[in-house]
């Protein structure tokens, strides 16, 4: 077994060789009072000439009443003991979880790293030290393998994470740690809960994992090596991950959209990949995302339908519009009713930012016009007019010919995606449709040599066009 010596050469190598932070640097310190963080706290506060500034932080989650008390009680007379700051943060999480529909556990997560991310900003310090070690890894890699995951998910607890998160105890096994306390004569609190083995956790750690030690004594140090070579490989993956999307696809804080074709040039693994990262973009994380949904997406790119809608997980939709994908927050709201009264020529700014202008005119030389003005004959469609947005059913009687055509199926003819449907704007006469801005004018207001009353109508895209790039 380690000794005390041994442990602060492999935590300051831990430390150094993947410079998790520096001599000197602000650290908060997840402390519970269990046997992992009160050795985390030692470990750290008596590094030899390393120097640093320690915070203790103790979340008190209210789940086991006088117990969790005491807990809260132990951990701050450890710092002190040490001479350091102690900072407490007391959470309902039953409440938190009841409320917001979570399990204890996500509940108690999310409130931990909130705790935590409150104290960096008050601290200022480079990172929160958690108190994970190899035991903790390999029942994560175990778990995570009984759910069904990938490579990141096997790869298990990273050493540090995007977040400032640090854990410079994952190659040290539990026994270990407890070795090292008794060595130390030090104390620590054990939690109760921890024995109960209707949680997945702890029945992996008291029931599993010793039925595969008899089929490896070592399983342990195997499970959490194999979850170290996924996670350099998984880095790997994410930087060419990375690359690939770079090129296939137009990333930024509010929108993630790709061509579908160049996605699908890519083995299907990496195809897989982007959609994570597109996913994670939007999201800011991957959680209650599965593998399934990201089955679910590639399906739709391989439907033979143009336009499809998909949702998912944190309010996300996956929207195939032709050969373009977009991952966006859904709407659930109803589109914007718009219906702009035209009571003669003029200028008028219609609500999706575009301007329409009418003026009077001389008789144009092509009837319809071009592809950026069009005319009319007001003595067959007399003001008033008004524009309003397209609704199921609307029906057009285009130029040149004399039955009427459904707007739907030429916006389909056109391959307007879905989402900017509700965005063109239908200016009509009565109840007669006369242009669909842009795309069609309507053989009911044709120009001819007897026309005496013409104008012209403009129409300006909007300033910040809402079109997928």
């Amino acid at each position: 077994m380690a000794t005390a010596t041994g442990l602060h050469t492999r935590i300051t190598a831990a430390i150094l060789g993947k410079q998790l932070f520096k001599p000197g640097d602000t650290l908060i310190i997840g402390l519970s009072g269990g046997a992992d963080s009160t050795a985390l706290l030692d470990l750290l506060a008596t590094l030899p000439a390393f120097p640093l500034c320690l915070v203790a932080a103790h979340l008190n989650h209210c789940l086991r009443g006088a117990d969790a008390d005491a807990d809260e009680q132990f951990c701050r007379e450890l710092a002190a003991s040490y001479k350091i700051p102690f900072e407490s943060r007391r959470v309902d999480v039953q409440a938190v979880a009841a409320a917001e529909s979570l399990n204890l556990e996500d509940a108690g997560r999310r409130a931990r790293i909130s705790f935590f991310d409150d104290l960096m900003v008050t601290w200022q310090a480079a990172a929160v030290v958690l108190a994970h070690h190899a035991d903790d890894q390999a029942e994560t890699v175990l778990m995570r393998l009984l759910r069904g995951s990938g490579m990141t998910g096997l790869a298990g607890i990273p050493v540090r994470n995007g977040r400032g998160y640090i854990r410079p105890l994952l190659d040290i096994s539990r026994r270990e740690i407890e070795a090292y306390l008794v060595e130390r004569h030090m104390s620590w609190r054990e939690d109760s809960s921890n024995l109960d083995t209707s949680m997945l956790r702890n029945s992996i750690r008291h029931e599993l994992l010793p039925l595969l030690e008899q089929y490896n004594p070592a399983i342990r140090n195997a499970l959490a090596t194999s979850a170290g070579i996924l996670s350099q490989e998984d880095a790997l993956l994410e930087a060419l991950t990375m690359e690939a999307a770079g090129q296939v696809c137009c990333l930024s804080e509010s929108s993630a959209t790709c061509d579908i074709s160049l996605l699908k040039s890519h083995p299907i693994a990496l195809q897989r990949r982007i959609l994570r990262l597109m996913l994670s973009r939007l999201a800011g994380n991957l959680e209650h995302v599965t593998h399934r949904h990201l089955e679910n997406i590639l399906q739709i790119l391989d439907s033979g339908r143009p336009n499809l809608r998909l949702s998912l997980p944190q309010g996300l939709v996956a929207v195939r519009e032709y050969n373009t994908l977009a991952i966006e927050v859904q709407d659930s709201s109803d589109p914007e009713a718009m219906e702009i009264a035209i009571p003669g020529p003029g200028c008028y700014r219609l609500p999706d930012g575009s301007l329409l202008r009418i003026e009077s005119a001389p008789p144009p030389v092509e009837p319809t016009g071009t592809p950026g003005v069009v005319y009319f004959d007001t003595d067959r469609l007399p003001f008033p007019w008004y524009v309003r947005t397209f609704r199921p059913g609307d029906r057009i009687q285009p130029f040149g010919m004399s039955g009427r055509k459904k707007v739907k199926d030429i916006f389909i003819d056109e391959k307007i995606p879905q989402s900017q449907r509700r965005r063109i704007p239908l200016l009509f006469c009565g109840c007669e449709l006369i242009w669909i801005v842009g795309l069609r004018t309507s053989q009911l207001g044709r120009v001819d040599s007897l026309s005496s009353g013409i104008v012209s109508a403009f129409s300006s895209p909007p300033a910040a066009s809402g079109a997928v790039n």
